[in-house]
């Protein structure tokens, strides 16, 4: 004993001091479960809000949608070409609050799956970013018989940032749409919503985000929608979202009433991802 703790005083270590940091025993890494993966992988899509409008009757309209990420890159390096993969489910609500028993007027389910990047290219002062976004979309209803609307379209989105100094992203991402398998009940949709959405959508950091949609059918039938959030974190409420007003004019507010159109309407509520 004494012999061993004279050796260790010898090289210049303590008796007293415990093993070497090497020795020390490794602490046991959890592996990731099921659910850490998927909240891993799901992110925000298309807008989230909750509005109500009172023009003609008493109307909400709500959208809830989400993106799950196929492939996610290992570490802190970029994604792969392969990795850029998603599906994604939106889903957007008409509803009747003034009516008896509130019914839904209508509802459009919006399942997808495409290649989504926003950094193909960058430019040297990193003030102009190039992605796109490319897949292909279905469209229904949920209705059958004389109600029944459905659809499917592959599209490309090729998306322009350019990032202004003062802390704000304007973004240009016009939407071109090739239908296919097209319900016969609404075999001319694409007279009334086009095959482009163009859009421009300007966000500044922390603060407001403004978006604006157009759409130009056959024989002047034009479709317009604006989107203003405020964060309410920013206001004397202090709290989580945004204060959302929505302006819509035109065809194809519901996926029943694609060849309807619609007055002018304006409804103001809450946006969880503006």
């Amino acid at each position: 004993l004494f012999r061993s703790v004279a050796a260790v005083t010898a090289v210049g270590a303590s008796p007293e001091g415990g093993p070497a940091p090497d020795a020390a025993v490794t602490p046991t890494v959890q592996p990731q479960t099921a659910f850490d993966r998927f909240r891993s992988s799901i992110s925000e899509y298309k807008p989230v809000y909750f509005d109500i409008g009172t023009r003609g009757q008493t109307t909400a309209r709500f959208q809830i949608s989400a993106k799950y990420r196929l492939f996610s890159p290992s570490g802190d390096r970029p994604a792969t070409w392969g990795e850029n993969f998603y599906l994604a489910y939106t889903q957007t609500s008409l509803w009747d609050l003034q009516g008896d028993s509130m019914p839904f007027i209508d509802t459009t389910f919006n399942p997808s799956a495409f290649w989504l990047s926003d950094n193909i290219w960058q430019s040297a002062n990193q003030n102009w970013r190039f992605g796109m976004n490319t897949g292909v979309e279905h469209n229904s209803n949920g209705k059958d018989g004389a109600d029944s609307r459905s659809l499917n379209d592959g599209y490309i989105e090729p998306r322009f940032h350019y990032r202004f100094d003062g802390g704000s992203t304007l973004t240009f991402a016009p939407k071109v749409k090739a239908y296919f398998a097209v319900a016969d009940e609404n075999r001319d949709y694409a007279d009334y919503a086009g095959r482009v959405d163009w859009q421009l959508r300007w966000a500044q950091d922390n603060g407001a985000v403004v978006s604006a949609m157009y759409r130009q059918g056959d024989q002047k039938r034009r479709t317009t929608q604006l989107d203003f959030a405020w964060p309410l974190q920013r206001t004397w409420l202090n709290m989580n979202g945004y204060l959302h007003l929505q302006y819509f004019n035109g065809y194809g507010e519901t996926l029943l009433g694609y060849n309807q159109r619609n007055e002018s309407q304006f409804r103001i509520g809450l946006s969880l991802v503006p």
